[in-house]
């Protein structure tokens, strides 16, 4: 049965200013931190239409448009905001300044968690930010205070991903918890499909056993095969050839008739896979 989860947390929201995204290349400046972040929300406009021919539904249209990322955050400092929403900051001064936009494209990175404790990383690769909102109080001796709430609007790279199929790409998300991919320096810069690698092994899982061992047995007799390390799968073959993950998957007992060399291989995600066991078997009698 597959792993049943729901998604609790948010974190380390940051951004980067899309600086190329051509046939040629897709370039970002540097990753910034953006905001304290609460919520984020994202909705992605579809559209399915059937065409009729012959009387009949024949054929479907689809199409996938822009991705709304709504933002729940904390106040967003002066600086971060005049510059994702490309307005003037002056540093010398510390003063925004509203008024015409210079608008430009910007990637959002950000941490999302499973309810198993398991992290996704996220890049959402080309977007413009709204204005946000704001809502400004009197103070009263109660705890309230305010936020602020930013639109990220998405939409799909011009620049083409090998890992996608050479097609343009809005997002990466990486299940961290499956150990697969190397995210050591994830958000250090904008990591892309084509960036992103697998992690390199460096344990080896353990070689399958059988019971009872190689040796004379009775015909009929039943050979159970298992692995030391835990979450392994095993696959085996009976004909002679050397086992792999497309093999038959280990389930049960496996039923000796007559003269038999099994040969199994134990395979876990993240680990090397483990060396061939060989196990020759004789009918006695």
């Amino acid at each position: 049965m597959a792993e049943i989860f729901e998604y609790r947390g948010i974190s380390d929201l940051v951004y980067a200013k899309v600086t190329e995204d051509s046939s040629d290349a897709y370039v970002t400046g540097e990753v910034k931190s953006l905001a304290g972040v609460a919520e984020l929300g994202r909705t992605t406009e579809t559209s399915n239409e059937a065409h009729y021919y012959d009387n009949m539904p024949a054929v479907v249209i689809s199409s996938t448009g822009s991705d709304e990322v709504t933002i729940t955050c904390s106040a967003i400092p002066l600086d971060v905001l005049a510059d994702i929403t490309g307005q003037v900051y002056d540093p010398t001064t510390g003063a925004m300044i509203e008024g015409s936009r210079d608008v430009q494209y910007f990637a959002i990175g950000y941490k999302t968690k499973k309810t198993n404790g398991d992290e996704v990383y996220v890049w959402r690769y080309k977007g413009t930010f709204s204005i946000p909102d704001s809502t400004h109080a009197t103070e009263d001796d109660g705890t309230d205070a305010n936020g602020q709430e930013i639109t990220f609007t998405g939409i799909q790279t011009t620049h083409k991903f090998t890992k996608n199929n050479n097609k343009g790409a809005k997002a990466l998300n990486v299940d961290v918890g499956l150990g697969l991919a190397d995210v050591s320096d994830f958000f250090e810069e904008v990591t892309t499909p084509d960036d992103l690698e697998a992690v390199t092994p460096t344990e080896t899982v353990a070689t399958p056993t059988a019971s009872p061992a190689s040796g004379a047995i009775a015909s009929g007799t039943s050979v159970a095969l298992s692995c030391s390390t835990t979450g392994a799968a095993i696959y085996y073959t009976t004909d002679g050839t050397v086992p792999t993950s497309a093999s038959t998957r280990y389930t049960s007992a496996i039923n000796i008739t007559t003269g038999t060399t099994i040969k199994a291989i134990a395979i876990k995600a993240g680990m090397n896979n483990s060396s061939v066991g060989t196990f020759t078997y004789t009918i006695s009698g």
